[in-house]
């Protein structure tokens, strides 16, 4: 019996469907944690009492922090919903819950106008998206994933990275813009609120493109065969106590993999701003300026990536980019002192490197685990991987840098590249898909890469 893993090939115009409603969750997350970042000073002032700004400053990055804190909790809820009622319906609750959350901050009242009440529905807010967040990285990478044949699933999942990288780049632009047209009492007066308000024509967009695609077949084969041989055990019921019983190996190798991950990605999009203002002496217009360029080169470089996981192996090209990240970390934050065009080359080869580690990840979401528990045992490492490195990292990195050089934080990356090149060569697999039996049972299969999509039998 063949395995009816990515047996149902779809068309381009369906599998262009797919990774639009995708990658516009995708986009949403990023875009909406780099705005709370950049108007941080601003809420400071809005939402906390005055008397110190810098408590101020501080309770709104650890009101940053908390949305990190929840996303294991909804990764558990969300990787549940996902296991038992299809990956679509957690996509579509995850962005409605992600967007009207984003929406309220925009809408919320000030510490001048209701007091205390201020500070805690932002919290309520930071809360909904973080929990909706947990949900949502995981499962949107397994939705494309699983509607791909095992050679296409890096070139389709590479525009979700790019999306992500791309949410970075207009986030940086609106920094730009603010600094450069919009004075300091008109963004306290109301225009830091504009931003926020997008979420409501985005997360429409999102929704509607979500309604139109469906689960994959695997998933449906799955929930079918389980269907017709009624098992309702408590297993069944219970997908996370499935996952540690028979994934846990594979929950560990893929939370190792996400700490390098999740380090150097919010050491790209939520630190690198500070260090080439503070350690780099660039000016606010010319760091978002570097920062536009060489993430927007970074953004057209992953489906070039994503493309080329059909020619090397799985495991050849999440080494090849840890290799890289151990080579060129520290060239590279030598290079952001050397002004705007050599920071901007500096940058932008690093970003390439390390949002290839996303790529790689969006492959091991699926082909690391049983596609009757993929969701939950793919979401929760996913998210304690962000919650414990990717949460810290600008405060990690900022210490680093102040207490011992400008460059300490390439160290930083450099050690988890190590762990993350012996994680690559000897955790993550080479492709693997899952056969629904006749039984109800599954099979793990290992796919041929490059090649053709073979299968032996059952």
């Amino acid at each position: 019996m063949e395995s009816t893993a990515g047996s149902a090939r779809p068309n381009p115009v369906d599998i262009s469907r797919v990774r639009r409603a995708g990658a516009i969750g995708n986009f949403i997350e990023y875009f909406d944690n780099a705005l709370y970042g950049i108007f941080a000073v601003t809420i400071a002032k809005l939402f906390f009492p005055s008397f110190d700004p810098v408590v101020a400053l501080l309770s709104t990055f650890a009101l940053f922090g908390v949305s990190f804190v929840v996303r294991p909790v909804g990764a558990i809820v969300f990787g549940h919903i996902g296991d038992r009622w299809g990956r679509k319906t957690v996509l579509i609750s995850s962005i409605l819950l992600m967007s009207i959350a984003t929406t309220l901050v925009g809408l919320l009242p000030t510490y001048s106008t209701v007091g205390v009440l201020a500070p805690v529905l932002l919290l309520v807010c930071r809360l909904c998206q973080g929990f909706s967040t947990g949900g949502e990285s995981t499962t949107a990478l397994v939705l494309v994933a699983e509607h791909s044949p095992v050679p296409d699933r890096g070139r389709n999942v590479a525009p979700l990275i790019s999306a992500t990288i791309l949410a970075s780049v207009i986030a940086s632009l609106t920094a730009m813009i603010v600094s450069l047209a919009i004075p300091a009492s008109a963004l306290s007066g109301g225009f830091w609120r504009v931003p926020f308000l997008l979420a409501v024509p985005l997360g429409i967009v999102g929704l509607v493109l979500r309604l139109r695609v469906d689960d994959a077949e695997v998933y449906k084969s799955a929930a079918e065969v389980s269907a017709v041989i009624g098992k309702q055990d408590s297993e069944r019921r219970a997908p996370l106590v499935q996952a540690f019983r028979t994934a846990k190996k594979s929950m560990v190798i893929l939370f190792l993999w996400v700490a390098l991950q999740a380090t150097a990605g919010y050491i790209t999009v939520s630190y690198m701003a500070t260090h080439l203002m503070h350690f780099d002496g660039h000016s606010m217009v010319s760091t978002y300026g570097i920062i536009v360029v060489a993430l927007g080169i970074a953004t057209v470089a992953m489906p070039v990536l994503g493309r080329l996981t059909r020619r090397m192996s799985r495991k050849t090209f999440a080494m090849a980019m840890c290799a890289g990240l151990v080579v060129f970390s520290y060239p590279a934050f030598v290079l952001l002192g050397k002004g705007a065009v050599v920071a901007v080359a500096g940058l932008a080869v690093f970003a390439i490197l390390q949002f290839g580690t996303m790529i790689s990840s969006g492959l091991a979401v699926v082909e690391l685990f049983p596609v009757d528990v993929r969701a939950t045992a793919a979401a929760l490492p996913y998210a304690l991987g962000f919650a414990a490195f990717g949460g810290t990292a600008p405060f990690v990195s900022t210490w680093l840098a102040a207490e011992f050089s400008p460059t300490a934080p390439a160290f930083y990356v450099i050690g988890l590249a190590v762990i993350g090149f012996f994680v690559g060569w000897l955790g993550l697999p080479d492709a693997r898909e899952m056969a629904v039996l006749a039984d109800g049972r599954t099979d793990l299969r290992v796919g041929q890469v490059p090649g053709e999509d073979r299968r032996t039998p059952a």
